[in-house]
């Protein structure tokens, strides 16, 4: 992958943040905020790796939002970046048929997010997207 100044700008701000979620995460592992913005930049840096390196760093970031989500069962910006990643996953697989559960599990999210959040437009919209990809 040939990087421009721009990505590689990127990479190393995700990368410096990922640092800082971790040491977060040593002092107080408890922090639902933490392990959401922590997920959240796991998925921007899976854009810049290979295909099963990527589905990896998803997968990690799967984690970190479940056990947010463990600690703060609401906390709905977990639970709609948790659709994004499912999102991610469905489209990093090759074929159709595995993929769709993880669109399901995407529009479920993003339908429990507005559920908690009734008026979040992003939630709105990243639900109306969904539906349409979803089968």
């Amino acid at each position: 992958m040939d990087l421009g100044q721009q990505d590689f700008d990127r990479i190393l701000f995700y990368e410096h943040a990922r640092k800082n979620a971790e040491a977060v995460y040593a002092k107080n592992p408890l922090d639902a905020d933490n392990l959401t913005s922590w997920a959240g930049v796991l998925i921007e840096l899976s854009q810049f790796q290979s295909r099963s390196d990527s589905i990896k760093f998803v997968k990690d970031a799967v984690s970190k939002l479940e056990e947010a989500l463990e600690i703060n069962p609401k906390k709905h910006d977990a639970i709609w970046s948790l659709g994004n990643a499912q999102t991610s996953l469905a489209f990093l697989t090759e074929d159709l048929e595995d993929a769709k559960p993880y669109f399901t599990r995407a529009m479920q999210c993003f339908q429990q997010a507005l559920d908690e959040d009734p008026d979040n437009q992003l939630y709105i919209k990243s639900l109306e997207l969904a539906s349409k990809v979803c089968f």
